[in-house]
């Protein structure tokens, strides 16, 4: 099932072991500040890799989720808030979590939010980056991939809310799109 959906840009093993590294990027560019990290994932496409991500890591942290909605199939919005920060950011040293860095408005959006809400640091980090689309002034300090322009879906990554239970990262087959954009029954 999984294969007929999307062709495999990135496996399951692949995605494990950058994951694992990344995450030890993480922690050693974070020494010193375990006792302020806060995790702020961007729901819902981060979930898997967040998960997997902290799982790496042995230092003490905190989330603050924070929920935006901004794409309608493969149209980008621009970003709005469905639920605020679970948590104050105040003083402490934040790592913004990311599914993907594509045009940046979500990210700059959150960025721009957090910075208000006087942290000591902001960092982010993406699991995904299109270097050709992402704007110049917006730096991911820990990136798990670089890819081209295409519209991919798994591991949290979803085409109207479809496809992020698939366990590698794929590029859509057109089909799909066409089937998933049909009203349910």
């Amino acid at each position: 099932m999984h294969d007929d959906v999307a062709r495999i840009l990135l496996s399951r093993e692949t995605i494990r072991q950058r994951v694992a590294a990344l995450a030890t990027e993480v922690v050693a560019a974070s020494a010193g500040r375990d006792d302020g990290l806060t995790f702020v994932p961007i729901l819902s496409g981060s979930i898997v890799f967040l998960a997997d991500l902290i799982r790496e890591m042995p230092v003490h942290m905190r989330l603050a989720l924070v929920h935006l909605s901004t794409y309608r199939g493969t149209q980008a919005g621009q970003p709005r808030i469905v639920a605020d920060l679970s948590h104050d950011v105040r003083g402490r040293h934040v790592i913004i979590v990311d599914d993907i860095l594509d045009t940046g408005r979500t990210l700059t959006f959150v960025r721009d939010m957090l910075a208000q809400r006087e942290p000591a640091s902001v960092r982010i980090c993406v699991l995904l980056r299109k270097p050709g689309k992402a704007p110049a002034s917006l730096h991911a300090d820990f990136v798990g991939f670089d890819i081209a322009d295409e519209f991919v879906v798994g591991y949290g990554l979803d085409y109207n809310d479809l496809y992020r239970n698939l366990p590698h990262i794929g590029v859509l087959r057109a089909e799909c799109i066409a089937a998933a954009a049909q009203p349910p029954r």
